[in-house]
C-alpha cells in the first residue's frame, strides 16, 4: 500500500468518526430528535472501487439523508415530557373543575336533570380538632356541615336568556375547640364552626344572576353577601382555619362584610374589561350579626328573615381584578385589590362621647360615622402538574386592613402555599401550608390596659391585653375515592387570643369533605 493510499484511508476513516461524534448526542442531554447517525450501521456503506475522496463524500450524502424527516409511518421515538413541553401533557383545561361524586351520577338522575337546566351538589364537611399542648386545658371538639347548593339556568328551563337563580340551604352542629379548649377569642381552629344557631335547615344565599354582552357584564341581586363574590377564592377553604377560608379574618370580623352562612339583601355588577381584567362594585345592606333579642338581622337564625329592620347603612365594595396566564403552560393566576365602605355609625374603641377614657367611664363609645377597609390579595401557579386551574403549585398571599378606631383586627396578613398533583402515583392528593400574622387596633390595647389596672373584665372578655398573634396550619388531603377527601391537620396557634396571657396551643385534626 502506498503513503497517499494509507493517508486517503486515514482521512476515509476520520471523517466517518467525526460524522458519528457531531451525530451522538451530548452526555446528560435529553435526545429529543431521532438522530440518524448514532451508530455506523446507520450509515449506507459506499460502493466498492470509489476513490477514498469519493467514498467520504458517500458517507456523508448518506449522513444528510439520514438526518431528514423520516416518511409518514416511519418510529421516532417519543419527546420528552418536560415542564416546558406542555404538549405532551393532557391537554390544559381552561373550564371549571367538575366536581367528583361519591354516588356518581345518581343512576341518571343528575344527567336527567341537567337536561333542564338544574345542577345541585350535596356535601357532608366535618372538621375535628385535639387540642394536644396549650391553651387553656386539652380537649376535642368537632363540627359538621351539611350543604344543599341547587342551580337553575332559566336559559334552559324556560328560554330567558342568560339568567339563573343559586339557593344554598346548610346544616350546622358541634363544638368550638377555639373557645373551649385554646382560649381564642379572635380566630377559630374550625372554620365551620358558628352561625347555624341550631337551625334544622338554614337558608344562606338566594339570589338571581343575569349575564349580558356574551357574558362580559354579569349582575347579581337577592339575598346574599358581599364575601359571596368581593375577595373570595376558591382555594381558600383548603385550610381549615378561620383566618383564610372563607375570606381574610380583618375583612368580617364585623358587620359591613358580610360573609357565608348569613345573608343581607344587596346586589353587585362585574364587568369584564378585557380577557383577563374585570372591576366590580356592588350595594349591600348592613345589618349586625343577629343576638337574642335581635335575631331578625342577616337573615336571623333561620336566614329566611328578609326585613329591612335593624338596618344600620349600606355597605360599598369595589374590587379590581387581574388573571393572567402565564408562560407556555398557561399557570392561572388571580390578583386582587378591594376596597368597602360601610356607612353605618361605629363606637370609638377607646374614648367614649365625652372624648374621656371609656375605661374610665364605663360609658359608650363616641361614634364614628362610616368604616373603611382594603384589601390585596393573589394567588399564582408557579409549576404545573396537571390539566386542571389547581393541578400544580401555587403561592397564596393576602393582606387586609381595617380601621384601627372602630375595629378589633387592625392589620391582617396571610401566606400559604398548596401543591396538587405532585406525586404521580396519587394526582388528585394535596398538601398545604399556611402562615397568618394579625394585629389587634392600638386603642383596644390602650382600653384594656386601662382595664387591668383598675381590675375590670377585658375589653370583648379578652384572657389578657391583646396586641398581637400568629397561627400556623399544614395539611395532607387525601382522595380516598371519588368524592371522598380526608385532609389530616396540623394547627399551632402562637399567643391564642392576641395575648400573651395564653400559652400557645398546638392541635391536630382532621377535615372531612364528601361530596354526594
Amino acid at each position: 500500500m502506498t503513503l497517499a493510499t494509507c493517508r486517503s484511508v486515514r482521512l476515509a476513516a476520520l471523517a466517518s468518526a467525526v460524522a458519528l461524534i457531531f451525530a451522538a448526542p451530548a452526555p446528560g442531554i435529553a435526545q429529543t430528535a431521532p438522530a440518524a447517525t448514532t451508530s455506523p450501521q446507520s450509515v449506507v456503506p459506499p460502493p466498492a472501487g470509489l476513490r477514498p475522496a469519493d467514498k467520504t463524500a458517500v458517507r456523508r450524502s448518506a449522513a444528510r439523508d439520514a438526518a431528514l424527516p423520516k416518511p409518514q409511518g416511519a418510529r421516532k421515538p417519543a419527546a420528552p415530557v418536560t415542564p416546558s413541553n406542555p404538549t405532551k401533557r393532557a391537554k390544559i383545561s381552561h373550564a371549571a373543575v367538575e366536581p367528583e361524586h361519591a354516588f356518581g351520577d345518581w343512576d341518571g338522575f343528575r344527567t336527567r336533570l341537567a337536561k333542564y337546566g338544574v345542577n345541585y351538589s350535596l356535601n357532608y364537611t366535618t372538621e375535628s380538632v385535639a387540642n394536644v399542648s396549650g391553651g387553656v386545658k386539652a380537649g376535642a371538639a368537632y363540627a359538621h356541615q351539611i350543604a344543599l347548593a341547587v342551580d337553575v339556568n332559566w336559559q334552559t328551563l324556560a328560554g330567558l336568556d342568560g339568567f339563573s337563580t343559586h339557593t344554598i340551604f346548610i346544616n350546622r352542629a358541634g363544638n368550638n375547640a377555639s373557645a373551649r379548649f385554646i382560649g381564642d377569642n379572635v380566630l377559630q381552629a374550625q372554620e365551620i364552626y358558628g352561625a347555624g344557631f341550631g337551625q334544622i335547615v338554614k337558608l344562606v344565599w338566594f339570589y338571581g344572576e343575569q349575564k349580558l354582552a356574551d357574558d362580559k357584564i354579569d349582575i347579581a341581586f337577592g339575598r346574599l353577601a358581599p364575601g359571596s363574590d368581593f375577595g373570595a377564592s376558591p382555594l381558600n377553604c383548603n385550610f381549615m382555619t378561620l383566618t383564610i377560608c372563607g375570606h381574610n379574618r380583618a375583612l368580617t370580623s364585623l358587620q359591613g362584610f358580610e360573609d357565608w352562612p348569613t345573608s343581607v339583601w344587596g346586589a353587585r355588577i362585574k364587568g369584564q374589561t378585557t380577557d383577563t381584567t374585570y372591576i366590580m362594585t356592588g350595594l349591600f345592606q348592613s345589618q349586625p350579626f343577629p343576638v337574642p333579642g335581635e335575631s331578625y338581622t342577616q337573615g336571623g337564625y333561620s336566614g329566611f328573615d328578609w326585613t329591612l329592620k335593624g338596618t344600620t347603612g349600606v355597605s360599598i365594595p369595589l374590587e379590581l381584578g387581574f388573571e393572567p396566564r402565564l408562560g407556555p403552560d398557561e399557570m392561572p393566576g388571580h390578583y386582587k385589590l378591594g376596597f368597602n365602605y360601610d356607612t353605618s355609625d361605629y363606637p370609638d374603641t377607646f374614648f367614649d362621647r365625652q372624648n374621656l377614657p371609656l375605661a374610665l367611664t364605663g360609658l359608650t363609645g363616641r361614634p364614628h360615622h362610616g368604616r373603611a377597609q382594603f384589601w390585596v390579595e393573589g394567588d399564582q401557579m408557579i409549576a404545573r402538574n396537571g390539566p386542571n386551574d389547581n393541578d400544580g403549585l401555587i403561592l397564596l398571599a393576602s393582606y387586609a386592613h381595617d380601621d384601627s378606631n372602630t375595629s378589633l383586627i387592625r392589620n391582617f396578613l396571610w401566606a400559604g402555599v398548596l401543591d396538587r398533583g405532585f406525586w404521580d402515583a396519587r394526582p388528585q392528593d394535596q398538601i398545604g401550608f399556611a402562615a397568618t400574622y394579625y394585629d389587634v387596633s392600638n386603642k383596644i390595647t390602650r382600653t384594656e390596659q386601662l382595664e387591668q389596672s383598675l381590675d375590670l373584665p377585658l375589653y370583648g372578655n379578652a384572657r389578657g391585653v391583646q396586641r398581637n398573634g400568629a397561627v400556623f396550619e399544614a395539611n395532607y388531603g387525601i382522595h380516598v375515592a371519588p368524592g371522598v377527601l380526608i385532609q389530616p391537620e396540623l394547627e399551632y396557634f402562637l399567643k391564642p387570643g392576641a395575648t400573651a396571657a395564653v400559652s400557645n396551643s398546638f392541635l391536630i385534626g382532621a377535615k372531612t369533605n364528601i361530596d354526594f
